[in-house]
Parts: C-alpha cells; structure tokens; sequence
C-alpha cells in the first residue's frame, strides 16, 4: 500500500516523468525554488505536517531509475522518478542521467547547499547500506584542508551488490545547516561493490574548513576563493549514490554527521 500523499506529489512527479520532451532550465530561477521548497518542507516536517517522502530533506530517499523487473526496490523504500521537466530541484549543472532509463538523478553534492539545512541521516529501514565519516585526526585550521575517512557497512542479512559512488559527496554543517560542501565528486563516477553480511569497505575525502553562501550554490562547483572558516565547532558528513544490482534502483546514502572543531 502507498503512504497518503497530502500533498499531490506523486501525482505531480507522475505528470512529469510523462511529458515527451524536457524544457530549458533556467538554473537562477531553479536554485531560488529549491531552496525555497526544501526549507517549507522541512518546516512541515517539523510541525508534524505527516509521513510524506520529501526531495532532498529525508535522508535515505530513493530516487528511481528503471528497474529491470517486478517487485519492490531496494529495502522497499519509496521511489521517486521524474524526467528532465520534473528534476527541477536542482541545477542543471548539479543532475546526472541513468542512459538506460533517461531518468534524472541529483548528484550527492547539491543535496545539501549553502546556508540551507542539511538532509537527515539514512533510515537504517530504508536500506541495508550505512555510511559513516571519521573527520581529520586533528583539528582544522581556517582555510585548511584535512582527510576524512568515509566507510559503507552492510548492515542487513544478505549479500549487497551493485555500483557505489567512487568519491563520497562531503558536506560542512554548523547548527543544522551547510557551510561547506564538495564540488565535482559526481564526475569521478561509480565502481561495483560486493559486500557479504557485516563486511564494509572505506573510501577517502577530503574536507575544507571554508564558508560558501547561498550566492557561491550559482554555477556548477564552489568558487575557489571562499572565505575561511571562524574558529569553532562544526560537524562533518557525507552522501554517496548506491545503485542495486538487485533491481537497478539508485539511492542517496547520507550519514550521520560526526564533529569537527576548526581552531
């Protein structure tokens, strides 16, 4: 059975993925909309406004590519498609395409934008992939860079496989909202994973102690110019895309963030 849809999401998604033919995108009006639409649902969510899947503000959501048979998708999650006409949520700079299916897919890096808060952690119901970051050893100096280590467990009970982002998308937060994010992680592509029950396996990244804005999310990647962090505490996270082999559903992976002191 599917959830309520309050909203007429779904049915404004399907209406969408329908349409024959995509339209320009005008990316200045697309970023203000965006921004817009995820900070009234979040305020929804907040407010107890109902169990409604939300684009980019609830982590773990799936965003369905075509599946290759019957059946649910990947840990039954809910899946949201859409054409070319509908992904307008995010620049076009920022969407990638499945060129079996044709079908748009947000690129981890423009899930979580400037000064704008950051999506939830991955419901371990959602899906039998957890991600986790470990920050830099150390603190971090304004304008410094530091590694992070990014590691993907199966948590579930049986084996995974399919294709997993090859660099993770990382994101700086203070108090619930982005400071930092990386740019271009969607360009080095996707590597096919296999992993047993419990088995996990550890990607590097690497984490700028920067402040972007809402005005630095126009083009395509940040500026390289941005200011340097203050002093202070911060958290650190990261979204990687998982496609199943099971079923050709790809999803977001999003962790927890983790804290990370600039000093």
């Amino acid at each position: 059975m599917s959830a309520p849809d309050p909203t007429g999401l779904g049915e404004g998604l399907k209406r969408a993925a329908d349409a024959a033919s995509p339209r320009p995108v005008d990316v200045d009006a697309v970023l203000a909309a965006s921004r817009s639409r995820r900070r009234a649902r979040r305020t929804a969510m907040v407010a107890g406004a109902g169990a409604v899947a939300v684009v980019l503000a609830v982590g773990g959501l799936v965003f369905g590519l075509q599946q290759t048979g019957g059946g649910s998708t990947t840990a039954d999650a809910p899946v949201v498609s859409g054409s070319a006409e509908s992904s307008d949520a995010v620049p076009e700079a920022a969407r990638g395409e499945d060129a079996a299916s044709g079908l748009m897919l947000v690129a981890p890096e423009s899930v979580n934008l400037c000064g704008a808060p950051v999506a939830t952690a991955t419901d371990a119901a959602t899906s039998p992939l957890a991600v986790t970051v470990a920050p830099p050893a150390a603190p971090l100096a304004p304008d410094g860079t530091g590694s992070v280590e990014v590691t993907v467990t199966n948590t579930g009970v049986e084996p995974v496989t399919g294709d997993l982002s090859v660099v993770p998308a990382i994101t700086l937060a203070q108090t619930g909202d982005a400071v930092w994010h990386s740019s271009g992680t969607s360009d080095a592509g996707m590597a096919p994973i296999a992993l047993a029950p419990g088995a996990s396996l550890t990607l590097p990244a690497e984490v700028t102690a920067q402040r972007c804005t809402t005005a630095d999310d126009q083009g395509a990647g940040l500026p390289g110019d941005l200011p340097p962090l203050e002093p202070g505490d911060y958290a650190v996270g990261a979204i990687l895309v998982f496609t199943s082999a099971a079923d050709g559903a790809s999803m977001l992976l999003v962790s927890p963030f983790a804290p990370l002191t600039v000093e």
